[in-house]
């Protein structure tokens, strides 16, 4: 079984090939914006002539347009290899990440870029289970010891953005969300008038 996972809801571009449930195959760069033109070109070079058997797509929250890009060549990857296409948070993927790095932890504060100035936090739990996502100001985050991700302190387990090689850590049910975007606020764009 051959599973691609990936990750464009935040700065990063972050690849994942398992065979089975061994990582085959991962790339991961901090890239900003850009995510449209890199997404498919580092499939491509991620995979070589393999293709895969199950693709997991980051469904957010995180970067709307970001999600966006993920989630549409998820998609079209599936219907064209005719594979399944599943979701999995941005914040579980910081939350694997932390947990892979400090085993004892029972929960974890994640911290991510909610734009404007603010910061998404949401505490993940050992079992995936995760509280509501709260969008505050970054003058009032949380941080210490239990916290992870890119806008959490200098003490924090780990700041990586969400990162793809993380996506076979999560449980079977934490990585089969329907493949479909989670945004914490409206889109930014408005119709005219």
């Amino acid at each position: 079984m051959r599973t691609l996972a990936l990750s464009t809801a935040s700065p990063a571009l972050s690849l994942a090939l398992f065979e089975d449930d061994r990582l085959v195959a991962h790339s991961h760069d901090v890239i900003g914006r850009g995510h449209a033109e890199r997404t498919l070109p580092a499939i491509v070079a991620l995979l070589g002539d393999r293709r895969a058997d199950a693709i997991i797509v980051d469904i957010g929250p995180g970067s709307f347009t970001g999600i966006r890009i993920g989630i549409a060549a998820a998609r079209a990857l599936g219907l064209a290899w005719g594979v399944p296409v599943n979701g999995c948070s941005a914040s579980a993927l910081v939350a694997a990440q932390a947990f892979a790095i400090a085993p004892t932890l029972a929960a974890v504060t994640v911290c991510l870029d909610a734009g404007r100035g603010q910061i998404l936090q949401q505490i993940v739990g050992r079992d995936y289970v995760a509280s509501a996502p709260m969008i505050m100001a970054s003058t009032s985050v949380e941080t210490g010891a239990s916290c992870a991700g890119p806008m959490a302190g200098a003490d924090a387990v780990h700041q990586g953005q969400p990162d793809a090689r993380f996506a076979l850590h999560l449980p079977p049910a934490a990585r089969a969300h329907s493949p479909q975007a989670i945004y914490v606020r409206p889109p930014d764009a408005i119709l005219p008038l």
